[in-house]
């Protein structure tokens, strides 16, 4: 199996953890919100202005049909796109999805301290953003938990996710 799929709230770690699983492996690295605004030329921010969200999230839901073609590949998912259209379904269906599991106020944390700001989360407050935090993950949790992996911080990382792999393709071929 040459498809993984990160899946988890926004400064979950998907990006970070999924450049260094697929140079480990040898295949492509996607992030999805990256290839939307390269195709469209927009920031995520302008298309979700322009288009508003269903809009934007139809864009989510081409590209993610447009990934059946590709082979081989690690995907970054945006926080939101499995939660939408079914995406979560169809993600399974393409390839083995992981669920970046963290805590509210380990997302907070990690959000107020990464290097590129958010348009989404830019000027809140400590605790608005964990206010924020706390009521969207309640409101996705049930989307990223369909995953068919759900990592705790301990195994997010390239060995865990290799055994992983290793074991689903080797249940497969049984």
């Amino acid at each position: 199996m040459k498809r993984v799929i990160l899946v988890g709230f926004m400064g979950s770690g998907k990006t970070t953890l999924g450049k260094k699983l697929s140079n480990s492996m040898g295949v492509k690295f996607i992030d999805s919100d990256k290839e939307i605004e390269l195709k469209y030329k927009k920031t995520i921010g302008v298309l979700f202005g322009e288009k508003g969200e269903t809009g934007f999230r139809e864009i989510e839901t081409e590209f993610i049909e447009e990934l059946k073609n590709q082979q081989e590949f690690v995907l970054a998912t945006g926080g939101g796109m499995p939660c939408f259209n079914d995406a979560m379904e169809r993600l399974n269906a393409i390839g083995c999805t992981f669920y970046l599991e963290r805590t509210s106020k380990e997302l907070a944390h990690r959000l107020t301290n990464a290097k590129s700001k958010r348009p989404l989360i830019d000027g809140l407050n400590d605790e608005d953003l964990l206010d924020f935090i706390v009521e969207r993950l309640n409101d996705r949790k049930s989307f990223y938990k369909s995953a068919n992996v759900t990592l705790n911080r301990e195994e997010q990382n390239v060995e865990s996710i290799s055994k992983i792999i290793l074991l689903l393709d080797q249940a497969q071929k049984s």
